[in-house]
């Protein structure tokens, strides 16, 4: 083979390889946010004793602690657009847009990067807030960030966090690197307050919360809906999680 018909090859070789991945990025399941976009790790940065001691909700113990930076745990993200108060565990102002998360024992303020396992998207945020409180979920995330992450619309996800480090205290909000569209979304959401194997389990809830019942596969059913568009359908299950039923998700109503 000829210099010339090698180069002509070796270049089509290499331009497969760019298609290929191209594709792959493609077929990723949307847009990926640079790990350096998002609030700054502070170099030697130190945490508050208070962020760090022991707390007690809902009868159930937990413990801070700091993870070695590169460490992983891998659960169920959830997402909140109103808080009880307007202030956060560190003391900042909640802001539901901006890109920040809420978990039970990892130090505050933290840098977090969280990849949606379910589509691959990647977004680093800022973990200023302790809960979901919560048995089986992993973190909550804001309406920005669960918005960026592709969470906001099926309410839950399947998430891998990573901690990057101590986060600066009191800094401004981050906000997604690309604009979210105004909320339009017209698909139907109920909020599922918890599935039961008994009928009169199912009665007591469905009659304090004056929800609806339907068997599904030997269980009973309890749920509030059909709301359009997941913010409003957000805005009954938080009512819902304040009279305690702390299982409570969003599901689409087909």
């Amino acid at each position: 083979m000829s210099t010339v018909l090698k180069l002509l090859a070796k270049r089509a070789a290499q331009l497969l390889v760019l298609i290929g991945v191209s594709l792959l990025a493609a077929c990723a399941g949307g847009p990926k946010y640079s790990t350096r976009d998002g609030p700054d790790v502070v170099k030697n940065g130190q945490y508050r004793a208070a962020n760090l001691r022991p707390y007690t909700v809902r009868g159930d113990t937990y413990r801070p602690y700091v993870p070695d930076v590169g460490d992983t745990l891998t659960g169920t993200a959830s997402w909140y657009g109103h808080e009880s108060g307007s202030l956060t565990a560190t003391g900042e102002r909640f802001d539901p847009n901006a890109l920040s998360a809420a978990h039970k024992t990892w130090p505050l303020p933290s840098v977090i990067e969280v990849t949606n396992l379910d589509n691959g998207r990647t977004l680093r945020l800022r973990l200023n807030d302790r809960g979901p409180f919560v048995d089986g979920r992993l973190i909550d995330l804001s309406k920005g960030a669960a918005q960026a992450l592709g969470v906001h619309q099926v309410g839950t996800a399947r998430v891998r966090i990573k901690f990057l480090g101590p986060a600066e205290l009191g800094a401004r909000p981050v906000y997604a690197a690309t604009p979210q569209p105004a909320d339009s979304d017209r698909q139907r959401y109920r909020v599922q307050i918890g599935a039961f194997s008994e009928r009169t389990n199912a009665e007591r809830v469905s009659q304090s919360l004056s929800a609806r019942i339907d068997e599904r596969r030997g269980l009973y059913v309890v749920s509030l809906g059909p709301f359009e568009g997941a913010q409003k359908a957000e805005l009954y299950r938080q009512q819902v999680l304040a009279a305690g039923y702390f299982d409570a998700i969003l599901t689409r109503d087909e």
